[in-house]
């Protein structure tokens, strides 16, 4: 079977004997609490967890200490602008200046041509995440916003063709469509040709107006990260952090282990101790997108 890499980023708190999140990459948002949308999923709620990087100095200290603290790498995140990009690029010349200590990974947004997916290139960007939806009627009255399936394909495109590594996000739970919907978004990808893909799912967030909606069920999340094993035999498939948990989703983790799924972020403790004796476990405080390089690293050592 594969190796297994097992991820914990400094997005939450997370202590095992294994794996301590506080060692793990940071989360930054550049643009602070602020987007231009108001996803009902999200309600910006999800940018009031991380590091505040709203301005060029509270980047800079934070790009900083993970340099001095020996950090491998950074997560840039934040709201999108009303064109769809999240302007990461704005602290270009601050970050290319650390872009050969640190890997950068960003959440980019929707990308709408070559000229934006360039200004993240330019600021060092190793990494582009980027979630896919395969539902119009999704984008438009769940994300609130005025662009479509191809936006989002095109987006891929045009960081790929500038020499960003691509790692869609599937969020089961999001298409109006169901699982039928999200296993689309799956298969979609097929014309992009991603360099690892990360299954998610919905986590309704108080204080959001999808705080009542239900979550993908094990069996769901299951089927997906099924149909993304299949579908790419040949990238690395990731079950990403964002997801709900608890003793019911437990199966999930011990199926991704059995199918050969290349990493989990966040693994429960019994997870772990049901893969000692089925794969060669790698341990490691990247945002989980870095599987692209790591793979590489754990294959060759």
């Amino acid at each position: 079977m594969r190796p297994l890499l097992l991820y914990a980023p400094n997005l939450k708190r997370y202590e095992t004997d294994f794996l301590d999140s506080r060692k793990g990459w940071k989360s930054i948002s550049v643009t602070g609490t602020y987007c231009a949308f108001n996803c009902k999923h999200c309600g910006r709620r999800v940018l009031e967890s991380m590091i505040d990087g709203s301005t060029q100095d509270k980047v800079e200290k934070e790009v900083m200490e993970a340099v001095n603290r020996g950090d491998e790498g950074i997560i840039l995140s934040g709201g999108s602008t009303l064109r769809g990009d999240v302007p990461i690029w704005k602290y270009s010349n601050l970050l290319k200046r650390y872009s050969d200590k640190l890997t950068i990974i960003a959440h980019t947004g929707v990308v709408k041509n070559e000229e934006i997916a360039m200004k993240f290139k330019e600021s060092g960007v190793k990494i582009a995440l980027l979630d896919m939806v395969s539902d119009n009627d999704a984008i438009r009255d769940i994300l609130g916003q005025p662009f479509t399936v191809d936006d989002y394909l095109n987006s891929f495109k045009y960081l790929k063709k500038v020499g960003i590594k691509i790692v869609p996000h599937v969020i089961l739970g999001l298409s109006k469509k169901g699982l039928d919907g999200d296993l689309e978004s799956i298969r979609l990808l097929q014309e992009v040709n991603p360099d690892a893909l990360i299954i998610v799912g919905l986590m309704p967030l108080v204080g959001t107006q999808m705080n009542n909606s239900r979550p993908p069920t094990p069996e769901e999340m299951i089927a997906a990260l099924k149909t993304a094993r299949d579908t790419f035999p040949n990238i690395p498939i990731n079950l990403g952090c964002a997801r709900p948990r608890g003793k019911l989703y437990l199966e999930v983790e011990k199926f991704a282990v059995d199918y050969d799924i290349d990493a989990i972020a966040f693994p429960e403790d019994e997870t772990y101790e049901y893969a000692k004796g089925k794969r060669e476990i790698f341990l490691s405080y990247a945002c989980c997108g870095n599987v692209v390089f790591d793979i590489f690293k754990v294959i060759t050592s």
